[in-house]
C-alpha cells in the first residue's frame, strides 16, 4: 500500500468546497420521491471536477417526475470499494420541522438532511474528486452510488446494476465516524382492529375498535421489550374513529420494530401474536389482524473479516479510533450485505440529530469524513 498516494490524495482534498457543496446539497429540497434538485447539486459538482457520471433512472410511483441514481466509476474494474449514499430526506413539517435554507453557526451546518445523509455525500463526492485531482494510478477500481429512495424502501439501491457491486462497501449514514460493522434489523407492520359500531354511552362492552388496539399495543409493548432487551417498538402511527357519539368501528396503527443482530424476528412476531390474543380476550367482538409491510434482517461482520483491514488501516492513518460497532436504525447497507460484500455503516452526524428539529452535522467531522474515505480509496485501489 502506497503512503505516498494517500498523502496526494489527501492533499487534493478541498474543506471550502466541501463546504460550500453541503449546504448547496441541503438548500436543494429533496423528499423521497422527489429528489432530483438534490441529485442535480451532486451530478454538477462530480462533472465540474471531472468525473464521468451515469444516470440510472429510478421508477416513480409518485408520478411526480423522473428520479436518478447516481453511479461513478474510476479506475479499472472490477470495484474493489464502493461508497454508498443517499440524496432523499423525509418531508419537512411544521413548526420546528419545516423547511428553511441552510446556515451555519461555528462549526455546526444546520437544516434538513445535513446529517442523514447529506454530509455523507458530500465528503463521499469531495473524496472522490481529491482521487481523481490527485492524478495517481488506480489499479483497483472504486464506485460511488448516490441514491434515491432510502427514506422508503430502499428502491434505488435495490435498482443498481448487478454488477456495481465491491468486496466492500462503506454506506455514510450517521455515526460520528463509528465504523458499524453489525447492523440492526428493521420490521414495518400494520395492526387493524374492527370493531362493532354503536352509541358512545355503550362504550366499554368489549366492542370498541379504538380501545382493542390499544390494548393489543400495550401487551405487544410490555410483552416484547422486557423479554428481549435490544428491541425498539415505536407506535409510529395511530389512527381511527373521529364521528361524535359514537364508539368507533375501525383503528389503524403503524409500527417501526429494530432488533439488534441476534434476536431472531420470530421472537418479535411472537410477542404481536401473544399482545393479539391478550386483546382478544377482552374486546371478543372486534376483529384484530396483523399485515407485514417492510423486512430487513440485519447482519454481523466479524471483527476478524479480512476486507476491514483496508478501513482500519485508514483509521489510523487519519487518526480515528477502529472501535467497531453496531447501527441501530434501518439503511440500505442490509442490501449490499445481502449482494456479497462487506457493508460497514460509516459517516459524519449522530442519529440523534436525524429526522429531528434543528438537525445539523459539524463541518470538521464532514471534513474528517472526507479524508477518511480518500484514504480508503488510496489504500485499496492503488495499492499493491
Amino acid at each position: 500500500m502506497n503512503s505516498r498516494n494517500v498523502q496526494a490524495v489527501l492533499t487534493a482534498l478541498r474543506p471550502r468546497r466541501l463546504t460550500e457543496l453541503l449546504a448547496q446539497a441541503v438548500d436543494a429540497y429533496s423528499p423521497t420521491y422527489a429528489e432530483a434538485p438534490a441529485t442535480e447539486v451532486f451530478e454538477r459538482a462530480l462533472e465540474r471536477g471531472g468525473l464521468a457520471v451515469e444516470r440510472q433512472a429510478v421508477a416513480n410511483p409518485s408520478g411526480n417526475g423522473p428520479r436518478h441514481n447516481l453511479l461513478v466509476r474510476r479506475g479499472p474494474e472490477p470495484l474493489a470499494l464502493l461508497l454508498v449514499g443517499h440524496v432523499d430526506t423525509i418531508p419537512a413539517g411544521r413548526g420546528a420541522m419545516r423547511f428553511a435554507p441552510a446556515r451555519i453557526d461555528g462549526d455546526q451546518l444546520i437544516g434538513l438532511g445535513a446529517a442523514d445523509m447529506k454530509s455523507g455525500c458530500a465528503a463521499m463526492v469531495e473524496a472522490l474528486l481529491a482521487v481523481a485531482e490527485s492524478g495517481i494510478a488506480l489499479r483497483h477500481g472504486v464506485g460511488l452510488a448516490l441514491v434515491v429512495g432510502e427514506e422508503e424502501y430502499g428502491d434505488g439501491s435495490a435498482a443498481l446494476p448487478a454488477g456495481f457491486v465491491a468486496p466492500l462497501t462503506v454506506v455514510g449514514e450517521p455515526t460520528n465516524l463509528s465504523p458499524c460493522i453489525e447492523h440492526y434489523g428493521y420490521l414495518e407492520c400494520q395492526l387493524l382492529s374492527r370493531g362493532v359500531r354503536s352509541h358512545a354511552a355503550l362504550a366499554g362492552q368489549g366492542s370498541g375498535a379504538i380501545h382493542a388496539l390499544l390494548t393489543w399495543l400495550l401487551g405487544i409493548l410490555d410483552g416484547a421489550e422486557p423479554r428481549t432487551a435490544g428491541i425498539a417498538i415505536n407506535p409510529r402511527l395511530v389512527q381511527g374513529g373521529g364521528e361524535l357519539f359514537v364508539v368507533a368501528d375501525q383503528c389503524e396503527a403503524t409500527l417501526d420494530v429494530h432488533w439488534r443482530p441476534g434476536v431472531e424476528v420470530d421472537e418479535i412476531v411472537a410477542a404481536i401474536e401473544r399482545g393479539r390474543a391478550e386483546a382478544l380476550h377482552s374486546h371478543g367482538d372486534c376483529q384484530l389482524e396483523y399485515r407485514e409491510l417492510f423486512r430487513a434482517a440485519g447482519y454481523s461482520n466479524r471483527p476478524s473479516e479480512p476486507r476491514l483491514q483496508p478501513l482500519a488501516h485508514a483509521f489510523d492513518v487519519v487518526e480515528l479510533p477502529w472501535t467497531p460497532g453496531v447501527f441501530r436504525s434501518h439503511s440500505d447497507a442490509d442490501l449490499f450485505q445481502q449482494r456479497g460484500s462487506v457493508a460497514v455503516v460509516c459517516g459524519p452526524g449522530a442519529l440523534e440529530a436525524a429526522h429531528a428539529p434543528g438537525e445539523s452535522v459539524s463541518l470538521a467531522e464532514t471534513e474528517r469524513a472526507a479524508r477518511l474515505y480518500a484514504s480508503l480509496a488510496a489504500l485499496l485501489c492503488s495499492g499493491g
